[in-house]
Parts: C-alpha cells; structure tokens; sequence
C-alpha cells in the first residue's frame, strides 16, 4: 500500500475524500482517517485527535466549504475529541451514540461498576454529542445520505454510516489489524453479532478508521468473526 501523507485530502471515490491525522501508532496504524462526505455542503466523520496541525490540515480542506454534519463512529481519543474545536469553527453539530459509557450491556455496566474490568482504552470521557442519533436514522445532505447504523463490539455505543454500498466503518474493521474488543466498552457477542449483520448487507467498500479502505468487506467481516470463534474455542 502506498501510505498517504498526513494533512493532504485524498480523494477515494465520487465524493468522499480522506485525510489522515497526524498519530501513527501501534494502535492507530498510520494515524487515524477523517472523512469528507458530499462537494460543498458537507459532513465531516471523525474528526480525530486534538491535534491543532490536524485542524489546520481540515480547515485548509474544507476552505469554501459549509460543514453541516460533524459525525462520530466512537468516543475513543483518537476519533472524537477534534469534533469541538472543528464544530466551534464551523457551526455544524456534532453527531454521535451519546457519551462514552452509552449503550453498555447491563452486564458490562455492572462489571465495570464492579472495578472487576480495566478496558477504556483512551476513552474520551468529555465526549457528549449535540445530538443523539441511532440505528435506522437519516443524515442527509446535498446529494448524499448517511444512513446510521449501530454498530457495537469495538466499543458499545459504536457507530457506522452508510452512503449507498459503501460503509464508514470506524474502527469495527479493518484491514491490517483484528479489532481490539475489551470490555466494559467491547462485547464479543455483539461484535461477532454486528459483523455477520453488515457482511448480509452487500457492501462493496468500507471506508475505515486506520489504514486502506476493504474492497471485500464480507470477506473480511466473516474472517473476523472466525478468528473470534477460534479464541473462544481454544
């Protein structure tokens, strides 16, 4: 693969394009992926870390611009915390599940009640979206529709956006890497739950938080949940 530079907007298909922030790491791969959605009046998904050079990178992007839509997949540090200063900015709300510990399992939130659990791998803990948005609703925009989809496993309150056949998938895929699941945030069950439901939907691309986008999303989405079978059985 030919690694993009951070700060640069790359176009990936017919209105979509892709910026990387600045934040290699063994957990964020070459840094994480902020994507633009639409020409003009757009939406802006994972916005990423509070990187002032990130920000500069997406307001150079986005000049001439309206932001409409900011989205966010997950509350994790390297996703989320950007959306303020870039909905400050721009006017446009900010999109997501609800605060970090939304959408836990009663079991998980009674473990992690417990003290029984570490998990939270950078949670961002300041996250709360101006508005709440769940599996089933609409974003749209000129000429482009999100369609919002819940998506746990990597983190409860985990969400993905669907923009015809292709899917912004945040960090529930990917392609260089397993995904991490560790509760009280990650749920097997709903992970391998979550990916036998998206790879029934006929996606022809998912656009992901770290690295390339996946060409062959079923295939890959049925590789993960047998490689999680496989833990489980050994």
């Amino acid at each position: 693969m030919t690694i993009p530079d951070p700060g640069v907007a790359e176009t990936v298909s017919d209105g979509v394009r892709r910026i990387l922030a600045p934040n290699p790491g063994p957990m964020t791969h070459h840094g994480t992926n902020t994507w633009i959605v639409g020409e003009g009046r757009v939406a802006v998904i994972d916005p990423g870390p509070a990187d002032p050079v990130h920000l500069s990178a997406l307001r150079r992007a986005l000049r001439g611009e309206v932001v409409t839509h900011i989205l966010v997949t997950h509350p994790h540090a390297d996703h989320s915390p950007l959306a303020l200063g870039l909905s400050v900015e721009t006017g446009a709300p900010i999109l997501g599940f609800g605060p970090h510990d939304a959408g836990r399992s009663t079991i998980m939130r009674e473990l992690a009640l417990s003290g029984d659990l570490g998990g939270g791998e950078g949670r961002d803990t300041a996250f709360n979206p101006d508005k709440r948005v769940g599996d089933g609703d609409l974003v749209t925009g000129d000429h482009w529709r999100l369609e919002v989809l819940h998506t746990p496993g990597h983190f409860a309150g985990h969400l993905s956006f669907r923009l015809g056949d292709m899917l912004f998938s945040g960090d529930h895929v990917m392609d260089w890497a397993t995904t991490l699941v560790s509760p009280p945030d990650g749920d097997v069950a709903h992970f391998i739950a979550t990916s036998e439901r998206l790879a029934d939907m006929g996606l022809t691309a998912c656009h992901t938080g770290h690295g390339d986008s996946i060409s062959d999303p079923a295939d890959r989405l049925m590789e993960l949940v047998s490689h999680r079978r496989n833990r489980e059985a050994s």
